[in-house]
C-alpha cells in the first residue's frame, strides 16, 4: 500500500467512525449559521468526508474536486455504498481552473489544501465560483505546522522532515516578503498566514469575517464571506 493509500484508508476509517458517532469532528457544519444551503463545493476534497457535513446532511448538491484519482474512487465508492440517494458529484480538477460556472456555489470548503496550490489562482476561482454573500471555510498550514516538522525530524525522525520543512518555509517567506509564490519544484509548496489571507483576499471580494470555532496556532481555519457589492 503506497503511503496515498495508507492516508486514504484511515481517512476514511476516520469518517466512519464520526459517521456511526453522529459527531462532526471538525465542526464544519456548525461554522455555516443561517446561511441557506443548496450547492457545496469542496476544494481538494480527498474522499470528500468534509461534504457530509456540509451538504448532504442538509440535503445540498454536492461536489469534490481533488486532483488524486484514487481519493476520488474512494469516495465515489463510500458515498456510493453509504449514501446512494445523495447528490453528490466527484470530479477531477485543479483548483486554480475550476470547471464551474460564475457564482454556482453557495458554501466552499478547502481544508489544508492550499499549501499545494497557486494560491492567488487557487483563491481568486473560488472567489469566482461563489455566489455573493457566500462563505468559503479555509484552513491553512502556519510557519509553526512547518516547524513543528523540523523539530519532529531533528529529535529523530530522519532527514526528510527537516529538508522538507524548510523548503517550504524559504518558499512561504518568499511569497510573504515579494508577493510571488514560487511554483518550481522543489520551492512549489508554501505556508500561509492570516497577514498574507488579509492582502490577497480582498483582491477578489473576500473577506475573514472571523476564525472557525476550532483552530490552532499551526492550521488555523477561517470563515471568509464574499463581499455583496453595492
Amino acid at each position: 500500500m503506497t503511503e496515498d493509500e495508507q492516508y486514504y484508508a484511515a481517512t476514511k476509517a476516520n469518517f466512519l467512525r464520526e459517521l456511526n458517532t453522529a459527531r462532526d469532528e471538525d465542526g464544519l457544519g456548525s461554522e455555516i449559521g443561517d446561511l441557506q444551503i443548496s450547492s457545496v463545493l469542496d476544494v481538494g476534497c480527498g474522499i470528500g468526508q468534509a461534504l457530509y457535513p456540509l451538504a448532504v446532511a442538509a440535503g445540498a448538491i454536492a461536489v469534490g474536486v481533488d486532483v488524486s484519482e484514487d481519493s476520488l474512487r474512494i469516495g465515489r465508492a463510500l458515498y456510493e455504498e453509504k449514501f446512494p440517494d445523495a447528490r453528490v458529484t466527484f470530479i477531477r480538477s485543479m483548483a486554480e481552473a475550476l470547471p464551474f460556472e460564475n457564482e454556482s456555489f453557495d458554501v466552499l470548503n478547502c481544508g489544508l489544501a492550499l499549501p499545494y496550490m497557486d494560491n492567488a489562482l487557487a483563491i481568486s476561482e473560488m472567489a469566482r465560483v461563489m455566489r455573493p454573500g457566500g462563505t468559503l471555510l479555509l484552513k491553512i498550514h502556519h510557519p509553526r505546522f512547518y516547524i513543528g516538522e523540523i523539530v519532529r525530524g531533528l529529535k529523530g525522525g530522519g532527514p526528510s522532515p527537516v529538508i522538507h520543512g524548510t523548503r517550504v518555509l524559504a518558499a512561504g517567506t518568499i511569497y510573504h516578503i515579494f508577493g510571488r509564490q514560487p511554483r518550481f519544484k522543489p520551492l512549489h509548496e508554501s505556508y500561509q498566514t492570516e497577514w498574507m489571507l488579509r492582502r490577497e483576499l480582498p483582491r477578489h471580494g473576500l473577506m475573514i469575517a472571523r476564525p472557525q470555532k476550532r483552530t490552532n496556532s499551526a492550521t488555523p481555519a477561517f470563515v471568509i464571506r464574499k463581499v455583496v457589492q453595492a
